[in-house]
């Protein structure tokens, strides 16, 4: 078929650009976003709950003249840049390049790990220096963030992984976490993956999680309805205790 035509976004043409896209079965997981390499963060797609992180929610994209220099990138605090981004269903999560978190849209299993259930981005000053980064632990800071269908987990600075918001965590229960205070920072618990077990690369998935360790080897949690954490069954992992 014929090549998809280039999206068209504001700023200099010779600036590099990467994205993601969210995905699920629903019109409000459809949205993609992308960080130029300088830094600067532009979403498009459907906005139902200001998963574009632009104050409101109107879809962008949908219709002439939205693009381009038209399309307003994501403000994400003053100094701040992202590094990488990740979308989810219909929450977005930027890695900043002082190594924060910050997480934005729906929120109805603490997906964005700021200890309660608003949504964010949906409406003015939600966003930018009003936004609070993802506590992650003393002295703790994000080198990867990946969000899933309703949570997001992110690769930390010392090897770790932490996951919060709905289930699929791979903490050994069903509990949901970032959805209520005192759940996150030093409250929540890195993701149990093998005794000096350092992990280099992590992906989500819409409902699983994947990371591949220093070793080599490859792990997998989370929903397994269809083989895949690839361990020649159907049977979930990360739910119940002894399980990781």
């Amino acid at each position: 078929g014929d090549l998809a035509a280039t999206v068209a976004r504001g700023g200099d043409d010779d600036d590099a650009f990467e994205a993601d896209a969210g995905g699920s079965d629903t019109m409000e997981g459809m949205h993609t976003c992308g960080v130029t390499t300088s830094g600067v963060t532009y979403c498009w797609g459907a906005n139902f709950y200001g998963q574009l992180g632009l104050g409101d929610t109107e879809s962008r994209g949908d219709d002439p003249g939205e693009m381009g220099d038209s399309l307003e990138a994501v403000n994400l605090g003053a100094g701040l840049s992202a590094v990488s981004i990740s979308a989810g269903h219909a929450h977005t999560c930027a890695l900043l390049d002082n190594g924060q978190v910050k997480c934005w849209g729906i929120n109805q299993f603490g997906q964005l790990g700021l200890g309660d259930t608003e949504i964010r981005g949906d409406d003015p000053g939600e966003m930018g220096d009003d936004l609070p980064a993802v506590a992650l632990g003393s002295g703790r800071t994000a080198v990867a963030v990946s969000a899933g269908e309703f949570r997001t987990c992110a690769l930390l600075d010392d090897a770790s992984v932490k996951c919060w918001g709905g289930d699929g965590l791979g903490l050994g229960d069903t509990e949901f976490r970032g959805d209520e205070p005192n759940e996150m920072g030093d409250n929540l618990p890195v993701v149990n993956l093998g005794a000096g077990q350092a992990v280099q690369v992590l992906s989500t998935g819409m409902s699983h999680s994947c990371v591949v360790l220093a070793s080599g080897q490859v792990k997998c949690w989370g929903l397994n309805d269809n083989g895949e954490l690839g361990l020649g069954d159907t049977d979930d992992r990360g739910d119940d205790t002894g399980e990781m």
